[in-house]
């Protein structure tokens, strides 16, 4: 199977100028949003409403806190909390859940599930595995020019040593190019592609003529299929 999906974290208002790009383009996506966001702004409920007549919502805590306490009381009110609201505010149970900042370990993804999500999603990169039930997605790339550096560490972690020392050659940290690397990776030997991003950040680094070509790179691609998060269950 060769899958391609989106997702974009915070729920920021400049998710719905990220929308109009994603439809450009055909590609489906999950939001990602908490109900409240010290660090930023946060759509209203009634925006969350609109945003998800066409894409997936899905949850990031209720107050977006990095989830590294195992306090069960806390997990409970920030990951059961956030499905309750999401439950209530759409009228459906959300399936997918990200932790904020990436931050996980074994109490906290076991509560994600325990709490009723069905997925759950990290931020690190340069994965091309299909969801397996019960783990932790990773994903491919973030829509954010990272350095050479970031990028390796990252690699190290998938374990990937033979990519990790042809990359220490190049060291090449086009999104672009990068995006069609994994893509003809995928065409290869299967997998899924997933582009992960905050519309914020994109406004913050003057990148959205960079996002737009990657979703031209991503888009339209003969034998692939195009879901939601949700729908790599």
């Amino acid at each position: 199977m060769k899958q391609i999906t989106t997702s974009w974290d915070d729920g920021h208002i400049l998710d719905f100028k990220l929308a109009e790009l994603l439809q450009k383009y055909n590609l489906p996506a999950t939001f990602y949003i908490p109900q409240t966001n010290s660090e930023r702004p946060v759509m209203s409920p009634q925006q969350i409403k609109i945003l998800a007549k066409d894409f997936e919502i899905g949850g990031h805590t209720l107050h977006h806190v990095r989830l590294r306490s195992a306090d069960k009381e806390f997990l409970e009110e920030e990951i059961k909390g956030s499905y309750d609201w999401l439950c209530d505010l759409l009228g459906e149970a959300p399936v997918s859940f990200c932790f904020p900042g990436g931050v996980y370990n074994a109490a906290t993804s076991k509560s994600v599930f325990q709490y009723g999500y069905k997925l759950a999603r990290t931020t690190e990169l340069f994965s091309t595995k299909s969801f397996t039930a019960g783990q932790v997605l990773a994903t491919t790339l973030q829509a954010y020019p990272h350095s050479a550096f970031t990028y390796a560490k990252h690699l190290a972690k998938r374990k990937r040593a033979t990519t990790l020392l042809a990359w220490l050659k190049g060291s090449e940290t086009n999104l672009a190019k990068l995006a069609g690397h994994h893509l003809n990776h995928i065409s290869k030997n299967g997998g899924c592609f997933h582009l992960w991003g905050h519309s914020w950040e994109i406004e913050e680094h003057d990148l959205w003529k960079e996002l737009e070509e990657l979703f031209k790179i991503i888009s339209n691609r003969a034998g692939f299929t195009y879901v939601q998060n949700k729908g790599l269950i």
